[in-house]
């Protein structure tokens, strides 16, 4: 359906889903400039989802089940668990 595919949130593969969806925008086919903002809002929405569940799980996970298996950490906030997303995020090649 799409020519475009969606890696798990890679900064290049965001930044390219962004160029072209702004090159879709000032294309005079119609067909395309929808498909491109059709993209753009489908990985805004998984980015969002993304976000909710590391913000409403990811401390839940840090705090009983890491905790337990590694003894020496403490207690994990909602933005210390999507701080340590985001890196990992930055550090591994996809």
């Amino acid at each position: 359906m799409f020519k475009y595919s969606i890696k798990m949130f890679a900064s290049s593969n965001v930044t390219g889903v962004v160029e072209n969806a702004v090159k879709a925008n000032n294309v005079s086919d119609v067909s395309e400039a929808r498909q491109g903002r059709m993209l753009l809002t489908a990985l805004l929405i998984s980015v969002l989802i993304m976000l909710l569940l590391n913000i409403l799980v990811g401390p839940y996970l840090w705090n009983n089940v890491l905790s337990r298996l590694v003894p020496g950490l403490s207690k994990a906030r909602w933005y210390d668990t999507l701080a340590v997303a985001v890196l990992f995020a930055l550090i591994v090649p996809h």
